[in-house]
């Protein structure tokens, strides 16, 4: 076996191309994580019962949904306590997602031209269940009727929850006038009796904006390691393809080792090219501070190199199942693509399906981001979990491959 190790690595270091994924990746990798930048909207969830504030007048709100929210978009010119409290109560109700923009001590601003403008705004190019506009008069409103006249709700949806939120502004009009003070009192009582829990990692870990970040670039810098191992697993796949073309399996096959030996010997290549390329990856975190990763070094190139022993095994597997250069390029390509997005490598797939979550769960990725997520939260249980994983992925591998080249052997000797 030893003999078919450095036959292997002989022909893998004499391609320069090799030599190209294994430096390139790593280097790529280690720019995403020096490189800062502000993820945290996009993975850490909005919390219960919060008023979300628009910057102006323009901006959209249908990114503040995703999960079948209703969405009431604010135009609220009073500014008042009365219209915050109002607010705060839809908010906090469960029931709908306030996005206030805050014209106040801008007079009455609700000339024809803007409504008309982004009435049409609203409607066509944003997507919410109901525009509201509060006057400059609401505040200092002291009748129910009054209230109401200060208060324009526009339905831009179908959805039955708009009656709902008539019935509620209704309500809140209505005991406001009747009894300002003990009426505002006794909602603030209800609401804090209400118990909201706020979870905002994938893995149930709650992390602060830093640690979103820190995970992100993770995710990011997974997604270039994994296409560098894919590709130099597809190598060792090449010179599997052209020894079965040559005969040089034929002349191996004579001798004592069988094809799950002959397997083994291609995945120690592979988990030796994993070893180089973290090796790489290893000397570029020399330049990364502690702080960039959320965690520390080791963690982080443990995690690189159990989750590269893992696709360049795949990759090569592939190649060797599909027996043509070609063919493997391309399948190894395809499976970095699907793998990368169907993990959450890239965005958050907290709102997909049942289906794509199951899917979800089949990449490695996945399970590693969950891991990356544990560790940076100072859980250090889960390297069981992701040792255990590799090892099912190896041993599926293995089988697979060696049953694969066993039987690909036998139909080559019934053609011939």
């Amino acid at each position: 076996m030893k003999t078919m190790i450095k036959m292997s690595m002989k022909l893998l270091l004499r391609t320069k191309a090799f030599w190209f994924f294994l430096i390139l990746t790593p280097v790529l990798s280690t720019l995403i994580l020096k490189s800062r930048f502000d993820s945290s909207a996009a993975y850490i969830q909005k919390e219960d019962g919060r008023v979300i504030e628009l910057s102006g007048a323009d901006e959209k709100v249908a990114y503040n949904g995703g999960n079948g929210e209703y969405l009431v978009k604010v135009y609220d010119a009073s500014g008042s306590s009365l219209s915050e409290e109002m607010l705060t109560m839809l908010a906090r109700s469960g029931m709908y997602m306030i996005c206030r923009c805050d014209l106040s001590g801008q007079g009455d601003v609700f000339t024809e031209s803007f409504t008309e403008s982004h009435m049409k705004r609203d409607g066509f190019e944003d997507r919410m269940g109901a525009a509201m506009y509060i006057y400059p008069g609401f505040g200092a409103a002291e009748t129910a009727e009054e209230m109401a006249d200060n208060i324009r709700l526009y339905a831009l949806s179908d959805d039955e929850r708009t009656d709902l939120l008539k019935e509620d502004i209704a309500f809140f009009v209505n005991g406001a006038a009747y009894d300002g003070e003990r009426f505002t009192e006794a909602l603030g009582s209800v609401y804090e009796n209400k118990k909201v829990i706020t979870v905002s990692g994938k893995a149930g870990s709650t992390l602060t904006a830093e640690q979103v970040n820190n995970k992100t670039q993770i995710g990011y810098a997974f997604a270039f390691m994994t296409l560098g191992f894919v590709f130099c697993g597809v190598f060792v796949a090449h010179a599997t393809i052209n020894e079965q073309k040559n005969g040089v399996y034929t002349r191996i096959s004579l001798t004592k080792a069988g094809p799950v030996q002959y397997f083994v010997s291609k995945l120690v290549t592979a988990a030796v090219i994993s070893l180089m390329s973290t090796g790489v990856m290893g000397i570029c975190c020399l330049i990364i501070s502690i702080d960039d990763l959320g965690m520390s070094r080791a963690e982080y190139l443990l995690m690189i190199f159990l989750l590269g022993l893992i696709f360049s095994s795949v990759s090569m597997l592939l190649g060797i199942l599909i027996g043509d250069v070609m063919g493997a390029n391309v399948a190894a390509f395809s499976v970095w693509c699907l793998s990368a997005l169907l993990s959450g490598l890239y965005f958050p797939l907290d709102d997909v399906s049942d289906l794509i979550n199951m899917l979800a769960s089949l990449m490695p990725q996945k399970w590693f981001l969950n891991a990356s997520e544990k560790i940076i939260t100072g859980d250090n249980s889960v390297f069981g979990m992701i040792l255990c994983i590799t090892a099912a992925y190896l041993c599926v591998v293995i089988s697979t491959g060696s049953l694969g080249i066993k039987l690909k052997r036998i139909s080559e000797w019934g053609n011939s």
